[in-house]
């Protein structure tokens, strides 16, 4: 003993006390410490892909972190003798893409880069223009992620290139990887404020979405015009223009947008730029209508999180009394 504190007799008597991140069991999985299991069926891995897609996109995070690292680890377990293995790399590029959407989610980016090359190897493996293009997409997200956004944007482009051949109003899932992709490398381009590309690549993405019906969620990209629209509004105020990005807010129909994270993500934006604004009910009605579209969204991110927080300093007279609640179920100290 030292004063009243044990001396710890190994690494878990400390981890313990520190207490559990609900991602560690991902980085595990990523990091090899945990050991693989085997894959089961493809029909199996198909059914669990498209459940994880479906909890990401509907926000329903704490569900997925505890799904996610038996799901992965079936993609861990050496097998590329088998007859099955293309597929089973097909399926690897979607559940390595949700691991690395979840690991961003939470601002890890590191480890979302690790789950994103991880996607990235598995798409190459296949041979397949619109499978890289889709991890490329994830990529691009993840680099971006860790400051590196210049070169975000040449990965982007670089699965545009992949694709670029293979797009037609005949093939509707490569047209929406497509899109899905420009409007990633335009965002990393805004990020890198380097505004003509950003531009060129909004411009493409919204000739793109000519080609595809709108309200689809194919290969799980919710792409078409109307996200397009919301693209320019995000990118607008990622390049500091908030009144351009309110103007830009006026052409999406936030109930068409394909899934519930999109529509989390228009309120969201919508609030801080009425927030850079100085428009703080506004802000903060806004987002109230993030939170019933998507509540993890909202009470899980840190940049929401962040943002309730400025309003409420902002909003001393008290005149958004449902901020205060809101910053009570996103849990932000008020």
């Amino acid at each position: 003993m030292v004063g009243s504190a044990a001396i710890p007799a190994g690494p878990d008597d400390v981890l313990h006390v520190l207490g559990a991140d609900p991602l560690d069991g991902i980085r595990d999985v990523l990091t090899g410490t945990v050991g693989a299991q085997e894959p089961g069926t493809i029909e199996s891995l198909r059914r669990d892909i498209a459940e994880a897609k479906r909890l990401v996109q509907a926000c329903g995070y704490a569900r997925l972190a505890r799904q996610l690292p038996a799901l992965l680890a079936r993609f861990e377990c050496p097998g590329s003798a088998r007859p099955e293995q293309r597929a089973m790399d097909l399926l690897a590029v979607h559940g390595y893409h949700v691991a690395a959407t979840l690991l961003l989610k939470y601002d890890d980016a590191a480890s979302a880069w690790i789950a994103a090359e991880k996607a990235a190897t598995a798409a190459r493996r296949t041979e397949a223009p619109a499978a890289i293009a889709s991890a490329y997409r994830i990529l691009t997200h993840a680099v971006a992620g860790v400051g590196h956004r210049r070169q975000a944007v040449r990965v982007a482009v670089t699965g545009v290139d992949h694709l670029s051949g293979r797009v037609s109003r005949s093939a509707p899932d490569n047209v929406a990887v497509f899109g899905a992709l420009l409007l990633r490398g335009a965002w990393a381009a805004a990020l890198d404020e380097d505004r003509d590309a950003a531009a060129e690549l909004l411009d493409e993405a919204e000739r793109t979405s000519a080609l595809l019906q709108e309200a689809t969620n194919r290969q799980w990209t919710a792409f078409g015009a109307n996200n397009v629209a919301l693209h320019r509004m995000s990118i607008a105020l990622a390049l500091g223009d908030a009144g351009h990005a309110l103007q830009a807010a006026k052409t999406v129909v936030p109930a068409q947008l394909a899934v519930a994270e999109r529509q989390a993500t228009y309120w969201s934006d919508v609030a801080r730029a009425l927030h850079i604004c100085g428009r703080t009910e506004a802000a903060a009605r806004a987002l109230l209508a993030a939170e019933k579209a998507a509540p993890e969204e909202v009470r899980s991110r840190s940049v929401t999180r962040a943002l309730i927080r400025e309003l409420l300093q902002r909003d001393r007279a008290g005149r958004a009394p449902w901020l205060r609640a809101l910053a009570n179920r996103a849990q932000v100290p008020v």
